[in-house]
């Protein structure tokens, strides 16, 4: 005898009815964890919003402290940041790479509390410390086309996203990859979409792309993303290696012949930074396929090579190695 239970849902912020076929305790432990996660969301979104009241000034102080902490006493992921930049620059001593290690380490640091600042800061305040040539969006506008910026992880991409809410001439959306935390990542899709972004689940991405298409839109994508499945990616060389890039923002800027532009973020000091955005391709359409992506990578490598400590070396890139030739024609096949 099926059994008739209800359960919370947090994001439709109503309550949705489920059957279970005899499984009253699973339908109660749903109803609490979901009660829990909305109690959690509350608490942390109450503590950080507090938290961004705060002068950048003193977050900064917070942050050095927390530079001490993450590098000097806990070494997060230090191995994998020596060994990215061993690879990445061979050419450059040792003491030039300790350097750009601890640069990182610092810029890192800001970046976690600059983002805790998105709860509170004001377009006024944000416009103060970012610039970007925002004029090269025009091209959208006169030629009444969708758009599409390739970005990467170099700081601080949060303030940048914000930012391009507020100023972009279409709606900016962006496909994202949602936390497995359920409160952590209510509350970053909560700060990322303050400003109107509209955010697309990676899961959905498929499905929802030619609806959004029919609107008026700027896509972001933080397109230097390690790729969660490494059998259908684009391999290119990027800084000595062979690495796997999405191959959906190329797919869908071919498909919709979207105008293509690139984004370079420059930190001009603590708490300022410079947006370089180019157009890169005014008709995808008439590319090859695989030619945007390795524009891109090229793009992005020259772009980390200028500043070399405002990339996110923490992240282990390069988990998915290159397979031999006779596995890609399998794969293929």
């Amino acid at each position: 005898m099926p059994i008739l239970c209800y359960n919370l849902n947090i994001d439709r912020r109503k309550t949705i009815y489920y059957l279970f076929e005899e499984k009253p305790y699973e339908c109660l432990n749903l109803h609490a964890q979901s009660l829990f996660t909305k109690l959690m969301y509350l608490i942390l979104y109450a503590i950080f919003y507090l938290f961004s009241l705060l002068p950048l000034r003193i977050l900064y102080c917070l942050s050095d402290i927390l530079y001490f902490l993450l590098y000097t006493v806990f070494k997060y992921r230090v191995r994998v940041v020596q060994s990215n930049l061993s690879h990445s620059f061979p050419e450059k001593t040792a003491e030039e790479r300790l350097r750009i290690e601890k640069k990182y380490y610092h810029n890192l640091c800001d970046s976690i509390f600059e983002t805790i600042k998105m709860f509170s800061i004001s377009k006024k305040a944000l416009d103060k410390r970012i610039t970007c040539n925002w004029d090269v969006f025009d091209t959208m506008t006169t030629q009444n086309r969708n758009g599409q910026a390739f970005m990467s992880h170099q700081f601080n991409w949060e303030w940048s996203t914000l930012i391009c809410n507020w100023h972009a001439p279409r709606r900016f959306t962006g496909i994202y990859l949602p936390l497995t935390n359920k409160a952590f990542d209510q509350i970053f899709y909560k700060i990322r979409s303050r400003a109107g972004m509209k955010l697309i689940p990676v899961q959905q991405m498929q499905n929802e792309v030619a609806k959004v298409q029919n609107e008026a839109v700027l896509w972001g994508f933080i397109a230097d993303q390690n790729p969660s499945d490494s059998k259908r990616v684009s391999w290119n060389d990027f800084f000595h290696r062979k690495t796997a890039f999405f191959k959906g923002p190329e797919f869908v800027a071919r498909r919709y012949n979207n105008l293509v532009y690139f984004g370079e973020i420059v930190k001009i000091k603590r708490g300022y930074y410079e947006i370089k955005m180019k157009l890169a391709f005014e008709h995808p359409n008439q590319t090859k396929e695989g030619e945007i992506t390795e524009a891109y990578v090229r793009y992005l490598e020259e772009s980390i090579q200028r500043q070399p400590e405002n990339w996110l070396w923490s992240h282990r890139r390069w988990k998915h190695v290159y397979p031999n030739q006779s596995s890609i024609e399998n794969i293929q096949k």
